[in-house]
C-alpha cells in the first residue's frame, strides 16, 4: 500500500479525507495565530491551492459533518468566513497524531538534520512549480 493510500485509510477510519484534513488544519492555524473568526473560502483555496469547486465540495461535507462552520463575513457581507467547531478542535489530536505518526513513518531512517533539509527542498519545488504557473 503506498504512503498515500495508507494515510487516507486512517483519516477515513476517523471520518475524514486528506483534504478536509488540510482545510481543518489551515482554518484551525489561522484562528490559533489570529483573532480572527474565521477564513474565506477564497483564502483557504489560495494556500492549499485548490480550484473553488474543489473547495466548495470539502466546505459543503466538513459542514455536513459539524466540523466546520460559515459565519457571515462582517467586512463583506456577500461573502463568509468558515470556522472550524469544537467537535472538529475535539478530533484535531486525533487526526494530528495520525498525521504525525504518518510523517515519522516516511521520514525513517533521516535525520533530524536531513530531514529539514527535504521538507526544505519540497518546499522549494512547490514554490518553483507556483512560479511557473503564475
Amino acid at each position: 500500500m503506498s504512503a498515500k493510500n495508507e494515510f487516507s485509510c486512517k483519516l477515513n477510519e476517523v471520518g475524514i479525507t486528506p483534504g478536509q484534513f488540510m482545510v481543518l488544519k489551515e482554518i484551525y492555524n489561522h484562528q490559533k495565530e489570529t483573532s480572527e473568526s474565521g477564513l474565506p473560502p477564497a483564502c483557504i483555496a489560495d494556500r492549499l491551492q485548490f480550484d473553488r469547486p474543489t473547495m466548495s465540495g470539502i466546505l459543503d461535507r466538513l459542514e455536513a459533518q459539524e466540523w466546520a462552520e460559515r459565519l457571515v463575513n462582517p467586512r463583506d457581507k456577500r461573502s463568509c468566513l468558515i470556522r472550524i467547531t469544537d467537535k472538529a478542535m475535539d478530533k484535531l489530536k486525533q487526526l494530528d497524531e495520525i498525521s504525525f505518526k504518518h510523517q515519522n513513518r516516511i521520514l525513517n531512517g533521516f535525520t533530524e538534520e536531513e530531514a529539514v533539509s527535504f521538507k526544505n527542498y519540497l518546499l522549494r519545488v512547490i514554490d518553483n512549480f507556483a512560479d511557473n504557473i503564475q
